[in-house]
């Protein structure tokens, strides 16, 4: 912070100047606007959780960031005790339970498309929060991606966006053809469809 004069009437006035933030300086870690940190004591929140509701406890006094569910609670251990540590631990959190979820539900789906005899080589899993899309299959490449709010859907909804994207490496596009092979491993998916826009909606899952 340094200072300018300028003239005033006559008078030579010292005025404090800005200091230029210097190009690709990053703030101290944890902290927010200017630099300071913005402390935690409770959260109004609610959370999702395979289709479950749940509120969150904080345990500010924690020696490191910790989630236990204990019923329908998630009671959160904080070090330190901030909204930017609690926001980022939360995405993180949740993008392991993700993970998981999306894995088992390909580990569960695959045996059943080579006792078809469509059998679908494992394909890599990457994880995104997306707004416009559940997934997105890229059979050339052996990937599929998936929405990380799915995971805050019912269980029938991740096992049917799973299924739906999987079924793309036996037919690429959205034809008959398609939606013949989704029905041939889950009868009910127009049920799992509408359960997943319905949910998604009137909770507002996405955002």
């Amino acid at each position: 912070m340094g200072f300018i004069k300028i003239w005033f009437w006559g008078r030579s006035v010292s005025v404090r100047q800005p200091q230029k933030r210097q190009p690709g300086r990053k703030r101290p870690e944890g902290t927010g606007t200017g630099g300071r940190t913005v402390p935690i004591r409770s959260v109004r929140k609610k959370y999702w959780l395979r289709g479950e509701e749940y509120s969150v406890v904080l345990n500010p006094d924690a020696q490191r960031n910790t989630l236990r569910i204990d019923g329908r609670t998630f009671v959160v251990s904080l070090r330190p005790a901030t909204r930017e540590n609690f926001d980022r631990f939360m995405q993180e959190w949740y993008r392991r339970q993700a993970r998981k979820a999306f894995q088992d539900a390909v580990d569960r789906w695959l045996p059943l498309f080579a006792a078809a005899g469509r059998p679908v080589p494992p394909p890599r899993i990457k994880i995104f929060a997306m707004r416009r899309a559940w997934g997105r299959c890229y059979y050339t490449k052996g990937l599929i991606t998936l929405n990380l709010h799915l995971v805050k859907t019912p269980q029938a909804c991740i096992d049917y966006i799973v299924l739906h994207e999987l079924c793309h490496f036996v037919v690429s596009n959205h034809s008959k053809a398609f939606h013949r092979q989704v029905e041939a491993l889950l009868p009910d998916w127009r049920e799992a469809d509408s359960l997943l826009k319905t949910f998604a909606r009137e909770r507002r899952i996405v955002g």
